[in-house]
C-alpha cells in the first residue's frame, strides 16, 4: 500500500474516532446513541490499517521498543471499540491510556532522515 494513502486513513480513522467520542459525550443533543458506536470502530479499523502500513521498518532497539508501544496502543483501542460497543464507560479510560501511548510515541520517535 502507498505510504499516502496509509497516512491519509490514518487522519481519517483519528478523526472519525475523535468525532463519534464528542457525539457520544454530547448525544443528549444529537440523538445519535445507535449509530455512534459503530462510527467508532470503523474509525478505530482505518486508524489501525492506516498504523500497520504507516510505521517503518524497526532497524534498532529503540524503534523496536516504540513499535511495540503503539502495538499496546492498537490493541487498548480495540478494547475501546469493543466497550463502546457494550455501552460500557471503560471505553474512556482505554481511549484516554492510547492517547498518553500515541502521544509519547510521537515525541519520542527518532526522524527517518
Amino acid at each position: 500500500m502507498n505510504k499516502k494513502i496509509a497516512f491519509i486513513l490514518y487522519v481519517i480513522g483519528y478523526i472519525l474516532i475523535i468525532v463519534s467520542t464528542l457525539l457520544f459525550v454530547f448525544q443528549k443533543f444529537f440523538g445519535l446513541v445507535e449509530i455512534i458506536p459503530y462510527i467508532f470502530c470503523a474509525g478505530v479499523l482505518v486508524a489501525i490499517i492506516g498504523r500497520v502500513f504507516t510505521l517503518p521498518k524497526a532497524d534498532d532497539f529503540r524503534k523496536k521498543r516504540l513499535n511495540t508501544m503503539l502495538a499496546i496502543a492498537a490493541v487498548l483501542l480495540l478494547a475501546s471499540a469493543y466497550f463502546i460497543l457494550k455501552n460500557n464507560h471503560v471505553f474512556i479510560i482505554t481511549l484516554i491510556i492510547t492517547a498518553f501511548i500515541d502521544f509519547f510515541t510521537a515525541i519520542r520517535y527518532p526522524d527517518n532522515k
